[in-house]
């Protein structure tokens, strides 16, 4: 009588692996250390166990709002990168009803994951499988460790405020994006500690938070035609997305203001719309190629159970010249 097979939890025990290692290795999926593989494709096969042909790894991506420019541009180059480590990218869209979502990401064999723009917050302390934030701040860990990617939001909101201040602005309305609370968001802290540190009165400073049920284009619009027909002075404004930088644009040029002789405008991000406008205007560029590539890395050297010597990566940010400052 033939002995029996030992099973995938005790060649696990024996090779001090996980049952699942054992069982992607076996099933031809997975991205592992050629060691790795070596001891646990022998151990099957003196079992006598088949090893199944390889298949393509899987990392899962999701995403907050594919209608977001940076978003895409994130995943776009996500995807290439992935590609040439022989990887495959599945992208989910987040929605309010994140059971389904959550189920089929644990369904999918993925290696790991990555969180663009997106809260996911049903997922509670730790993901299944190593996972990565860009441009998030959604708090989930892998092993306890919380791994991110951002650009320096930061530094970005300084080296608007220090544009503004350098063509003598003084008093700015500031447009926020209504996903973040002003007192939250680094690109308000930044541009308010470079205005203070110039001597600049943070009294000045007018904020609007945005409106829920308006689009950013709409929202920095309505409230700008409001302020320039209520007469309030202000002589720059620093929008908080590129979307509310065109609202504000278009709004001016509706009332007859110059621009930049009046008032001084800049937005952030770097989308198309700074550039192909009417009247280009001048705003704080993230560099996606980088955050991606970045994240990829990070990303893959967590699914072959390497530490990283920093657990989040700040992208830097620069100024893309326009019309408006």
């Amino acid at each position: 009588m033939p002995a029996k097979k030992k099973s995938y939890r005790q060649i696990a025990r024996e090779l001090d692996l996980s049952p699942s290692t054992i069982s992607r290795i076996a099933s031809g999926t997975g991205r592992y250390s050629d060691d790795t593989k070596d001891a646990v494709t022998r151990a099957l096969l003196q079992e006598g166990y088949v090893i199944d042909a390889p298949s393509v790894p899987v990392i899962c991506a999701v995403v907050a709002d594919l209608n977001n420019e940076i978003y895409n541009n994130v995943l776009s180059a996500l995807s290439r990168y992935l590609s040439r480590k022989g990887y495959v990218l599945q992208i989910y869209v987040e929605n309010k009803d994140q059971t389904e979502l959550i189920h089929r990401l644990s369904q999918s064999n993925a290696e790991g994951l990555f969180l663009v723009g997106t809260p996911l917050s049903q997922i509670a302390l730790e993901a299944s499988f190593p996972a990565v934030q860009i441009l998030s701040h959604s708090q989930v860990s892998w092993k306890n460790q919380i791994y991110s990617v951002l650009s320096d939001e930061f530094v970005g909101g300084r080296l608007a405020a220090r544009a503004l201040l350098e063509k003598g602005c003084r008093h700015p309305v500031i447009l926020n994006n209504r996903h973040t609370s002003s007192q939250a968001s680094p690109r308000i802290i930044g541009f308010k500690e470079e205005w203070s540190k110039a001597g600049g009165d943070l009294s000045s400073i007018y904020i609007h938070d945005g409106e829920p049920y308006k689009s950013a284009f709409h929202s920095a619009h309505d409230i700008i035609s409001y302020l320039t027909a209520r007469g309030s002075e202000f002589d720059c404004i620093f929008a908080c997305s590129d979307w509310r930088a065109y609202g504000a644009l278009v709004a001016l040029q509706a009332m007859k203001v110059s621009i930049p002789d009046t008032v001084r405008l800049i937005g952030f991000d770097g989308e198309r719309v700074s550039r192909y406008c009417a009247l280009p205007f001048t705003t704080i560029l993230q560099d996606t190629q980088m955050l991606a590539s970045s994240a990829t890395e990070l990303l893959l050297s967590l699914v072959d159970g390497k530490t990283p010597a920093e657990p989040s990566i700040v992208v830097p940010v620069q100024i893309q010249r326009g019309m408006t400052v």
